[in-house]
């Protein structure tokens, strides 16, 4: 609670889940800063990756610095407010954030890791999880949070199947150029309707192409069943684990036990 805390403890915790002003001020400063991080990395591969060589000098450099320093305060910050320190590590969010870091810092020191740059994408889960934060945005994610959440893990999937692809043909496959290539391909391949004018020849590429097929097809079909749920809340059953339930439901409809029991229990712990 936010009454136990004190001094800079008690400031952060405030900003990162507290209600009034300033507190919004920062949540949505933080998630712009996140929409155009998440630009940034989408945007440079197009841009700087060609015969597979990306620099990491110049303006790039630097702004990679900055996120990156931005990026590593914002987790030491959330750490440092976390009552529970070995919680803070079993969330998927902040260990994506530690891979952005690293993605970050490591291709300027190791030019054969630039190939890592891709993961930043994963910066989504952060995003997603900031807008919870927030009063009626955060009402529509609860609705739609399992509709976005397999989106986010179909996004990710497609760079970082990209990224796999454009690091091992761009050396001998004279259909993948440059990361446009690359993208294309994965997208044609996910769907199922490539049209054969960019393949991948050797036996690696085919496992790889078998690979986006099988996982994308069953990525697409989380998709398909989340918006087949319809209007559901996302509240696991304490008792029975079932996930999915109607709104307005305050017991379990399998074994009838009380959703909302272990509320009385925890305590508020920031998660963005």
């Amino acid at each position: 609670m936010v009454e136990h805390r004190k001094g800079l403890n008690r400031a952060l915790f405030w900003l990162y889940s507290g209600h009034g002003r300033l507190p919004s001020i920062f949540r949505w400063s933080m998630l712009v800063f996140d929409i155009v991080t998440i630009s940034v990395f989408l945007v440079h591969p197009l841009v700087s990756w060609h015969d597979g060589v990306e620099a990491a000098t110049g303006i790039w450099l630097w702004v990679d610095i900055f996120i990156a320093t931005v990026i590593t305060l914002d987790f030491l910050a959330r750490f440092y407010i976390e009552r529970h320190k070995w919680r803070f590590f079993t969330r998927w969010s902040n260990i994506a954030d530690l891979v952005v870091v690293a993605t970050l810092l490591l291709p300027i020191f190791l030019q054969n890791l630039v190939f890592l740059r891709v993961l930043r994408v994963v910066r989504l889960l952060r995003a997603f999880e900031y807008l919870h934060r927030e009063h009626g945005v955060s009402t529509w994610l609860h609705r739609n949070g399992f509709i976005i959440s397999k989106v986010v893990n179909l996004a990710v999937f497609i760079f970082l199947v990209t990224a796999l692809v454009f690091v091992t043909q761009i050396d001998h496959n004279p259909d993948i150029r440059n990361y446009l290539d690359a993208l294309y391909f994965t997208i044609g391949t996910l769907t199922t309707v490539g049209l054969g004018d960019i393949t991948l020849p050797d036996t690696l590429g085919r496992i790889i192409t078998i690979g986006i097929m099988v996982l994308g097809v069953t990525l697409f079909l989380q998709l398909i069943r989340a918006i087949a749920v319809g209007d559901k809340m996302r509240r696991p059953c304490p008792d029975c684990r079932l996930q999915l339930h109607d709104r307005d439901a305050a017991h379990c409809k399998r074994c009838g036990a009380d959703l909302f029991a272990d509320d009385e229990h925890s305590d508020a712990i920031p998660h963005g």
